[in-house]
C-alpha cells in the first residue's frame, strides 16, 4: 500500500510539473501572439500616417492653386498655412479624445482579456 501511494503522489508530481511547463509555455505564446499583433498595429498606423501626410502635402498644394484663382500666390500660402496651423492645434488640443485614448483602450483590450486575440486578429484580417 505505501508504494502505490508513494507511486500515485510522484504521479502527481510528474502531471504537475508537466502541466505547469505547458502553462508556461501557451503563456509564452499568447505573449508572442499579442506583441506580434501589436507591433503590427503600430506599423500598420505609422505607414497610414506616413502616407497622410502626403496627401495632406500634396491637398494643401492643391488648395494653394485654388486660392491663387481668388486672391494673390503669397496670400494663397499664408491662407493654407494658417488652415494647416488652425489643424495642428485642433490634434494638439484633442490630443487625448483622438491618439491617446483610443490607443489606450486598444492596449489595454488586447493585454487584459483573453479572448481579444482572436477577434482582433479577426479584425485586421477580415475588415469589410
Amino acid at each position: 500500500m505505501k508504494q502505490t501511494i508513494t507511486q500515485e503522489i510522484r504521479e502527481i508530481f510528474r502531471e504537475s510539473k508537466t502541466w505547469v511547463e505547458l502553462q508556461i509555455e501557451f503563456t509564452k505564446l499568447t505573449a508572442a501572439e499579442k506583441f506580434t499583433l501589436l507591433t503590427s498595429t503600430f506599423v500598420v498606423g505609422a505607414i497610414c500616417m506616413m502616407l497622410g501626410m502626403v496627401v495632406v502635402f500634396l491637398l494643401s498644394f492643391s488648395l494653394v492653386d485654388l486660392f491663387k484663382m481668388m486672391m494673390a500666390p503669397a496670400l494663397a500660402y499664408l491662407t493654407v498655412s494658417g488652415i494647416l496651423i488652425l489643424l495642428i492645434a485642433l490634434i494638439y488640443l484633442f490630443r487625448r479624445v483622438i491618439i491617446f485614448n483610443p490607443i489606450a483602450k486598444y492596449i489595454t483590450r488586447l493585454l487584459l482579456s483573453p479572448g481579444q486575440t482572436q477577434n482582433a486578429t479577426k479584425d485586421l484580417t477580415h475588415k469589410d
